[in-house]
């Protein structure tokens, strides 16, 4: 029957065992290629959403602004000018922070599924170890390793280049120019006053949503463990592939 017999149980037979392993390894690589298009899929649907949420915003501001030059004309930035700055800012205001929050999670998000895919390359290169030097992204899942890939360097001011980072700016803005007109309006200070004012109030805000950016990053980083860091060579540089 093809089949022996070892200490009174039937042995499998070795052909028959190398079809088992060869079989588990095609399902292994079919399933690692199906999330490898998961994660794919799911970094464009992070970035689209983020470029939407950008998009509202900067159209809301856009628009606020053009309302604002038509009402300080008209009332030759008296008091109702004042009034309606007082009440649009906020809300402009409201728009880019729950647009900044979210940005911010969905670069999170974009971290994790990179990571993910990079963990699915390093199982490449387990598989077929030759196909390493072929691959253009990095088969290592930590963030030095992430930035390196795409020739960038781990710097404080990096979270100002994204999305989240361009919002914190603006919106820093509108919490400037609303200090201003607010202690114009209230107290009847000079324009060097509230410019003052406002610059500090820009200042505050960015730094505020600029911590919250820092610790929400640092928070995921914690979270998700490395597996497959990245190794420097003999000149001290990482590898990234």
């Amino acid at each position: 029957m093809g089949e022996r017999v070892l200490n009174g149980f039937f042995a499998m037979p070795a052909r028959k065992t190398k079809t088992n392993e060869g079989e588990n390894r095609q399902q292994l690589l079919q399933m690692m290629t199906t999330e490898h298009l998961v994660l794919g899929t799911a970094r464009a649907a992070t970035i689209q959403e983020a470029n939407q949420r950008a998009n509202l915003f900067l159209t809301s501001v856009s628009s606020a602004t053009i309302a604002l030059a038509f009402v300080a004309q008209v009332t030759r930035m008296g008091l109702p000018f004042m009034l309606f700055s007082l009440i649009l800012l906020p809300c402009l205001y409201f728009i880019g922070l729950v647009t900044f929050v979210r940005a911010v999670q969905v670069a999170i998000e974009d971290m994790v599924h990179a990571r993910g895919m990079a963990r699915i390359r390093h199982c490449y290169t387990e598989f077929a170890p030759s196909m390493a030097r072929y691959l253009v992204h990095s088969t290592h899942d930590n963030q030095t390793a992430l930035l390196a890939d795409v020739g960038l360097k781990p710097r404080p001011w990096q979270a100002f280049a994204g999305t989240a980072g361009m919002v914190n700016v603006v919106n820093g803005a509108i919490a400037g120019v609303f200090a201003g007109v607010m202690l114009k309006v209230v107290v009847g200070s000079t324009v060097s006053l509230a410019v003052t004012v406002g610059i500090l109030a820009f200042a505050v805000s960015n730094w505020c949503l600029w911590q919250h950016h820092r610790r929400s990053w640092a928070s995921a980083e914690h979270k998700l463990k490395v597996l497959f860091p990245n190794v420097p060579d003999s000149d001290g540089k990482a590898r990234i592939g």
